[in-house]
């Protein structure tokens, strides 16, 4: 059954081209109100290690991990802006409910938690990944917009089928949804959540 709420908006996050279309069918749906939350969710995932990766593999994994969240965001910056614009943007206002990017992480790019060299290449774009957030807490904090990265935990998706103990897609949705709406302040900005709330360890 559709939901008449939801808007469905094709674009590729690795073509540039597709960017302003998707930014005026978004700006038509939100208006002046602007964006409120944009989540970059989109990535693939490769399996070689440090011994297999190649040149073209790394390079399409930065393209579409990294390098597509950082470029989309800055497509639709001015609608979070509009958004943020609609409350007083000092520290302690910074939430979901005013303007925010939600950089989809892993665990797999946290540094303190990496156990074995698997998935080099994969790894290596999470961990620009953090970077990315931190950087973007930094320069949009003066907008007010939060920016914090997300690892939704071992979800029973295609790319997650590889482990075991996995969650449902709706407990990782349920569980990311509610440790975001309770962030506040700049504070809580820059930061790698976890979808249970915890932090995760650079």
């Amino acid at each position: 059954m559709e939901n008449p709420s939801v808007k469905v908006v094709q674009m590729d996050v690795t073509k540039e081209d597709d960017f302003p279309a998707a930014v005026r069918e978004v700006d038509g749906v939100v208006g002046e109100r602007g964006l409120t939350v944009l989540i970059n969710n989109a990535a693939i995932f490769s399996g070689h290690t440090c011994e297999t990766a190649t040149c073209e593999d790394s390079v399409h994994l930065y393209r579409v991990n990294v390098i597509g969240p950082m470029l989309v965001t800055q497509a639709f910056l001015p609608a979070l802006k509009r958004a943020a614009a609609l409350t007083s943007s000092d520290d302690t206002t910074m939430s979901m409910q005013t303007a925010a990017v939600v950089n989809m992480s892993s665990v797999m790019g946290s540094l303190a938690s990496t156990k074995n060299g698997k998935s080099a290449s994969y790894r290596m774009t999470k961990v620009a990944v953090n970077m990315l957030t931190v950087c973007m807490a930094h320069d949009f904090a003066s907008y007010g917009i939060l920016a914090v990265a997300m690892h939704p935990g071992l979800v029973n998706t295609d790319m997650g089928k590889r482990h075991a103990g996995k969650l449902s897609p709706k407990e990782s949705v349920c569980g990311i949804l509610d440790t975001l709406l309770k962030l506040r302040g700049r504070q809580a900005s820059g930061k790698a959540y976890q979808w249970n709330g915890q932090i995760l360890a650079w």
